[in-house]
C-alpha cells in the first residue's frame, strides 16, 4: 500500500460508464470508477429501484426466473441491473417499488436495518444520510433469505468525501478500483418460488455462480468485471458477497493486502492469495501490480467454476481475469 502522501499521474479508463452533472449521475452504469475524481458531495441523491422478477439466461443457455432490483435510470456493473455510488457526505433517497408477489423491505447491513416493508404493488422511501465510506450491499431481510437467494440484492459504494482515490479517509490510495459482486443461484429454488411454492434453504445447493451477474466467459469480456491494470499500479478490488454461501476468492499470479472487512480496517495485514468473503461481507483489498501477464481470479469453491456441475469454455461460474500490461 502506498503512503498517505503518495501522488502519481492517473490514467482514466476509456470504458468508464458514467453520467455527470446531476444527482442522477451518482447512479452509474457501472461501479468501475475513475480515481482522483472528487464528487460534488453533500448532495441529495434520489434513486428508484424496482423489485421485480425476470428471466435470467445462464451461461449454458438455460434460463431461470430470478429477482432483481432494477434501476430504470441505468444498470450496475456487468450484468447487474442496479448498483449505487455516493459520497460520504451525501444523502441517499431510495424509492423501492415492489412488483414482486410478497412484501419486502430495503436494508443496507451496517447502515440501514429494521426498516418497514413495502407492500405488493406499492412504493416506499428509504433514506441514508452521511454514511461512512466503504463497501456495502443492499437487500431484503423480511423473506428469511428467499429474496437474497432469488438474486434481490446489489452493491453500494460510498466514496470518502474529497478523497476519490482512497478506500476511506486516511486509507491507502489506489490507481484504479473495481467492484465484484458475488452471487449464486440454486435453480431448483428459483423454479419453486416462481411457481408459487416454497423452498427449504436447508436444501440450498447452488449450481450457477456469478461475478457482477455474469459467469465466465462473460466476465472476461465485460469492462466492469475484467480487471485491467498496469505494472506498478495499486488496484483496489471491492469483493461484496450478495449471495448465500461463503466465497474463498483466489488470486493467481499475485497476492493482495486486505484493507478492510465490513469497513473495519485490517490491523494485521498479511499478503494473501486467497481471501474469504463471508455471506453479507464486504472485503476491500489492494493488489500491487508487480508483473505483467494474464491470470485468473476465481472462487476456490470448486463447483463455483462450473455451470450446473459442468466445466464450460473451459470454466464457468465465478471466474474473471486479471490482465496487467
Amino acid at each position: 500500500m502506498k503512503s498517505d502522501d503518495t501522488q502519481r499521474d492517473i490514467k482514466r479508463r476509456d470504458f468508464l460508464k458514467m453520467g455527470l452533472g446531476s444527482a442522477a449521475a451518482f447512479t452509474l452504469g457501472g461501479l468501475v470508477l475513475p480515481v482522483r475524481r472528487t464528487f460534488a458531495g453533500g448532495v441529495t441523491v434520489n434513486v428508484t429501484l424496482v423489485a421485480e422478477s425476470y428471466t435470467k439466461t445462464l451461461v449454458d443457455g438455460s434460463s431461470v426466473t430470478a429477482w432483481r432490483f432494477r434501476n430504470p435510470a441505468g444498470g450496475g456493473p456487468g450484468g447487474l441491473d442496479s448498483g449505487l455510488v455516493i459520497n460520504s457526505d451525501d444523502t441517499l433517497n431510495v424509492t423501492v417499488t415492489n412488483n414482486l408477489d410478497r412484501p419486502i423491505n430495503f436494508v443496507v447491513p451496517g447502515l440501514l436495518t429494521g426498516t418497514a416493508t413495502v407492500a405488493m404493488g406499492a412504493s416506499r422511501l428509504y433514506s441514508i444520510s452521511s454514511p461512512a465510506a466503504g463497501s456495502y450491499l443492499y437487500r431484503d431481510d423480511t423473506t428469511a433469505g428467499i429474496a437474497t437467494a432469488m438474486g434481490l440484492a446489489g452493491p453500494l459504494v460510498v466514496m470518502p468525501a474529497g478523497a476519490g482515490d482512497r478506500l476511506y479517509p486516511g486509507g491507502p490510495t489506489f490507481d484504479r478500483q473495481y467492484t465484484l459482486f458475488l452471487q449464486e443461484i440454486d435453480d431448483r429454488l428459483n423454479s419453486a418460488i416462481a411457481g408459487g411454492g416454497s423452498y427449504d434453504l436447508a436444501n440450498y445447493e447452488p449450481n450457477y455462480y456469478f461475478l457482477n451477474g455474469l459467469s465466465h466467459p462473460g466476465t472476461k469480456g465485460d469492462a466492469d468485471t475484467r480487471i485491467v491494470m498496469s505494472n506498478g499500479e495499486d488496484v483496489a478490488i471491492r469483493m461484496i458477497n450478495g449471495g448465500t454461501i461463503v466465497s474463498p476468492m483466489h488470486y493467481h499470479g499475485y497476492h493482495v493486502d486486505v484493507a478492510t472487512r465490513d469497513r473495519v480496517v485490517e490491523t494485521a495485514v498479511v499478503a494473501k492469495d486467497t481471501v474469504l468473503v463471508r455471506v453479507d461481507e464486504c472485503v476491500d483489498v489492494i493488489l500491487q501490480v508487480d508483473q505483467v501477464g494474464m491470470y485468473p481470479l476465481h472462487t476456490h469453491y470448486v463447483p463455483g467454476v462450473t455451470a450446473n456441475g459442468v466445466y464450460v469454455n473451459p470454466f464457468g461460474g465465478a471466474l474473471t481475469m486479471l490482465e496487467a500490461t
